[in-house]
């Protein structure tokens, strides 16, 4: 679709002065320079379309204005982009992140990368919608997804128009790759301040919506009904899915584990119990082929710290080893848990490119178990169920839950995705 030029001139200083600002936040993020340049301005309706967008695989956020409900935002960008941003946050090494952006190897771990990489750019452009859109605008950032060529997100919507903004995106030494900004029409409209012209159906919508809107002098128009409460806690810095029964899958979203240190549980409703599962002999390890078992979405494999090594020591286990979620540990039983996004609190945006100062220093070599010890432990049995992990994800709003024998000690970290897939292959069979 051609754009009018009255249309551009409003986008470009927009995204102009929103990739300065992105730039310089994904700048502090990663540790490495990143640049943005917008490169185009344009506007596509129908899934035909759309197709354009997905000519190889990408990395998708969907974003709701809930402020005012005028529409939404999706985020597309290449998978070798959110690998390399996520990548440097997560502070993997360079030959590392190197090989996996020429493979273009998408895994659970840089799905989850993305989530928080997808936090910062919605972050950065709220700030901007909050100040143009001053009746109560803001954006929620509701679900992130991986699609493949030819694919395209379930939220996108036939017969709409989109206005695109693209953007190259060069972070460190990495190849420059094009990423996307899809504002839907009403968005588009309510934050740039100008007309834009829908398709022939969208037009003839809006009028019969107006003229269905509009009460008559003899009849007043009904009360509204009461909106259902939303089930879902997810997008934003927190998050979370829905509480599943046996055929119903979660929906991503949450924090990691010991993110927050507010957390609040009682360890009696969160440890679950061993019902009639069936151990073997060795180790107290649960049977893998039992039905329903919460061993069958263990996807993470147990590692634990004593409370009082290092901070330093953690860290080196989640750069170097590459542990997610490490337990910590008090004569042989799981107290605590960290995750990554705790430890790169403490390390800061700088770690590793310049020299430890004696205040890092004196704080990477405090124990570990100085770290959370406000954090009430949500964990889950040996004998739980999916079902129930499901259940403690959703209710405590994680990304991980650890899984304990009954003598306390760690075996495992049951991760969202983990019991995303599960009920994915289920509905699937």
């Amino acid at each position: 679709m051609e754009i009018p030029d009255k249309i551009v001139k409003k986008t470009r200083p927009f995204f102009l002065n929103y990739f300065a600002k992105l730039a310089n936040d994904l700048n502090t993020l990663t540790a490495s320079p990143v640049v943005c340049t917008l490169t185009g301005v344009e506007l596509m309706n129908g899934l035909d379309d759309l197709e354009s967008l997905i000519e190889k695989d990408r990395s998708v956020a969907y974003v709701r204005e809930d402020g005012l409900n005028t529409g939404d935002v999706h985020l597309i960008f290449d998978v070798a982009t959110s690998i390399a941003l996520t990548g440097l946050m997560m502070m993997m090494g360079e030959a590392v992140i190197q090989t996996q952006v020429k493979t273009r190897e998408y895994n659970e771990e840089f799905q989850e990368g993305f989530n928080e990489v997808s936090n910062q750019v919605v972050g950065a452009m709220n700030d901007l919608v909050e100040k143009k859109m001053t009746n109560g605008g803001h954006l929620f950032l509701e679900t992130t997804t991986h699609c493949d060529f030819g694919s395209l997100p379930s939220t996108f919507k036939d017969g709409v128009t989109y206005l695109v903004a693209t953007a190259d995106i060069q972070v460190a030494s990495f190849p420059v790759e094009e990423c996307r900004w899809v504002l839907s029409r009403g968005f588009a409209e309510a934050l740039l301040g100008v007309a834009i012209q829908g398709s022939p159906e969208e037009m003839a919508a809006a009028e019969a919506a107006k003229g269905a809107a509009a009460p008559t002098k003899e009849e007043p128009p009904p009360p509204l009904d009461p909106q259902p409460a939303d089930g879902t806690a997810s997008g934003g810095a927190g998050g979370g899915f829905q509480s599943v029964g046996e055929d119903a899958a979660p929906t991503a979203g949450g924090s990691d584990h010991a993110a927050e240190a507010s957390m609040v549980a009682s360890p009696d409703s969160a440890k679950m119990d061993t019902g009639d599962a069936e151990f073997s002999k060795a180790g107290g390890s649960l049977n893998p082929d039992e039905p329903g078992s919460v061993r069958l979405v263990v996807s993470e494999p147990p590692f634990s710290l004593k409370e009082e090594e290092t901070i330093m020591r953690g860290i080196t286990a989640m750069r170097e080893e590459g542990h997610r979620y490490i337990g910590i540990d008090r004569s042989g039983k799981l107290i605590r848990v960290l995750s990554q996004s705790d430890l790169r609190q403490v390390m800061g945006p700088f770690f590793g490119t310049k020299a430890i100062g004696p205040r890092d220093k004196a704080i990477y070599t405090l124990p570990i178990g100085k770290l959370n010890q406000t954090q009430q432990l949500v964990r889950i049995s040996l004998g739980g169920t999916i079902n129930q992990a499901a259940d403690l994800l959703t209710e405590y709003n994680l990304r991980a839950l650890p899984v304990v024998s009954n003598q306390g000690v760690l075996r495992g970290f049951v991760t969202i995705h983990s019991v995303l897939n599960y009920f994915r292959k289920k509905k699937r069979a």
